[in-house]
């Protein structure tokens, strides 16, 4: 019985078990649907990167909007509507406030929901920055490589020395590295931080670390050159020690960048090469190599002409006439000992101030060495005479004392003028030697308008050729001669020949003085009847043999000026007159007789007439 029920139910089971198998084998098989996928081209990289999304099997969203998320940002080329095929590619850029380490890029069917339909993880990278030489001076350029910046963006590159200083600029790549080259500047010694950031917020550090080193300006040179010493990579504001060799050659100290520069002096050594070492108070020091050659060391490296320069030569050939140039002329002769050294002394020829080569040859080596002339120029001259507002003849006398100056000789420029401002020169005397001159008779001044001042002004001139400001200016004037005053005759006096005319003699700085004389018939002058010209004698004698026609009875005018041997004339005297008032020719008694004889004939006549009167004739 209980069998039975037992067939009874598993029947069913087996109809249902058939019905499932025949159906298996007679209907169609379905396809199976995948779940989408995304993925993501590069997996990884720095901030600001475009990331290509590509979707597959999104075959049930087909025409749907989906939307891309990094993290919790949506793409700003969201949302997407998928294409029939279910693919789809859309791109990304990482956003730049992502920190460094793994992020999810999500789809998602909406903004709101949390479901999401595939996702894939991007790696951002940190930003960095290496360095291909962490040590060095300045001066050494460094590759900076830096990675993990935003892309495309201009990354600043800043050396701490101690201030940020810029060294470069530079734009990262489309994956978010650059590498740039710089120069360390200038800093002190120790480790200093190298900074690359850009607008993004991304920056990076690296430490480089400054050492020291000197640099020469030139690696040979001989006794008595200069040799320039330069330092960078010290310790800030130390004293430095700069040895020449065993020598300390000179002391210095570097600045808040721990640089430093110093001249010093090739010593009197043997040629040889030799070491250069400077060394901070910190014990920081850098080395250079040196060679000492033939060399020529001078007294002095700046002197006046005609001053003594002792010329010293070093390191030539032994026992060997050696000649010595003075801008490539030759100035003296030596010879050198067994050492191959020698000492000649010169005087330091005429040139210009500046600079001058001197050369020293055994014929073998020719070595050279800069003198400089020196540059001062001389004092302003001081005016003696003619003294300031004083008359002076016109061959004047001038005057000041001399001018002391290193460089010999001093000469002397001498200027006269009308104006204050010698704007009108009248005479330029130059290169005089002497602290005086006189004018001579060609360049005599004239007296010109009476009172009329002259200027004068002298300046110096070294053997140098370097020029002293002028003096100051004086002031003279040329003296002329005095007015005569008329002596004889008495104004409006009666002359007859011969007449005798005088005058007050005068005197002039500029003899021999002489004088003008006229006698004219007008006032004015304008037609003088009788015009003497250099007259030796301050008197004149006019006879008949003047050939001067003088009227009897008329009045005449006479007048004289002075004349000095520089023809600076007076003005005209004072005018004179006289009348011409000649008396007769015959005796006093003959006049008398002759008047009594006239006086009888008379009387004899008037008788004889009388008598025809009064006894008529018939």
């Amino acid at each position: 019985m209980k069998r039975n029920r037992l067939i009874k139910y598993r029947n069913p089971f087996i109809v249902l078990a058939v019905t499932a198998l025949l159906t298996a084998v007679f209907v169609p098989t379905l396809p199976v649907r995948a779940a989408p996928v995304i993925t993501l081209s590069p997996a990884s990289g720095a901030v600001g990167t475009a990331v290509t999304v590509s979707g597959t099997v999104f075959n049930s969203y087909e025409g749907d909007s989906i939307h891309i998320f990094f993290d919790a940002t949506e793409a700003a080329t969201s949302p997407v509507t998928v294409p029939e095929g279910g693919e789809f590619a859309a791109v990304l850029n990482v956003p730049a406030d992502a920190a460094a380490g793994e992020h999810r890029v999500e789809i998602r069917t909406d903004i709101t929901s949390t479901s999401v339909i595939a996702g894939a993880a991007f790696t951002v990278d940190a930003t960095e920055l290496t360095l291909d030489s962490s040590a060095g001076p300045p001066g050494a350029y460094v590759d900076i490589s830096g990675s993990g910046f935003y892309v495309g963006a201009t990354v600043n590159i800043y050396f701490n020395n101690p201030d940020s200083q810029k060294i470069g600029a530079v734009t990262a790549s489309s994956t978010g590295k650059f590498v740039h080259s710089a120069a360390i500047p200038p800093a002190p010694h120790g480790m200093h931080t190298i900074t690359a950031t850009n607008n993004m917020g991304n920056s990076a550090e690296a430490q480089f670390s400054v050492l020291p080193e000197i640099k020469l300006n030139r690696d040979t040179a001989g006794p008595g050159e200069l040799l320039n010493v330069r330092g960078s990579g010290f310790a800030a504001t130390s004293g430095v020690s700069i040895y020449f060799g065993q020598f300390l050659a000179a002391t210095t100290a570097t600045d808040t960048l721990g640089s430093f520069e110093s001249d010093i002096e090739v010593p009197d050594v043997i040629p040889l090469a030799y070491e250069i070492k400077c060394q901070d108070e910190n014990g920081n020091s850098g080395t250079a190599e040196f060679t000492v050659s033939t060399g020529v060391k001078l007294s002095a490296g700046t002197g006046a002409v005609g001053g003594d320069l002792t010329i010293r030569g070093i390191g030539f050939k032994p026992n060997t006439a050696v000649t010595v140039n003075y801008d490539g002329e030759f100035i003296a002769a030596a010879v050198t000992d067994k050492n191959g050294d020698f000492t000649v002394t010169i005087t330091v020829p005429a040139g210009n101030a500046g600079g001058h080569i001197i050369s020293a040859s055994d014929g073998t080596t020719t070595k050279d060495i800069s003198f400089a002339i020196e540059t001062e120029p001389p004092p302003m001259p001081v005016l003696s005479l003619p003294a300031n507002g004083s008359l002076t003849r016109a061959e004047a006398y001038f005057d000041w004392p001399d001018v002391i100056d290193a460089s010999v000789p001093v000469t002397y420029n001498l200027e006269i003028a009308s104006d204050q401002n010698f704007a009108s020169p009248v005479l330029l005397k130059t290169g005089l030697e002497e602290s005086e001159y006189t004018l001579t008779d060609s360049e005599a001044l004239d007296a010109g308008f009476k009172n009329s001042p002259y200027f004068w002004r002298v300046k110096a001139t070294d053997g140098a050729g370097n020029i002293g400001e002028w003096s100051a200016s004086s002031v003279f004037y040329i003296s002329v001669p005095a007015v005569p005053a008329p002596a004889l005759p008495a104004n409006d006096s009666p002359l007859e020949y011969p007449i005798r005319f005088s005058w007050q003699a005068v005197t002039s700085l500029s003899p021999p003085v002489t004088y003008d004389f006229q006698i004219s018939q007008n006032l004015d002058f304008t037609t003088p009847i009788l015009d003497e010209a250099g007259l030796g004698n301050s008197e004149l004698l006019v006879t008949k043999e003047n050939n001067l026609k003088l009227k009897k009875g008329v009045v005449y005018y006479w007048r004289v000026k002075a004349v000095d041997a520089a023809h600076n004339s007076s003005d005209w005297s004072p005018t004179g007159s006289f009348r011409f008032a000649p008396k007769s020719a015959f005796p006093g008694w003959a006049i008398y007789t002759m008047i009594s004889i006239g006086a009888v004939i008379a009387v004899l006549f008037a008788f004889r007439l009388g008598r025809k009167t009064a006894y008529p004739q018939y």
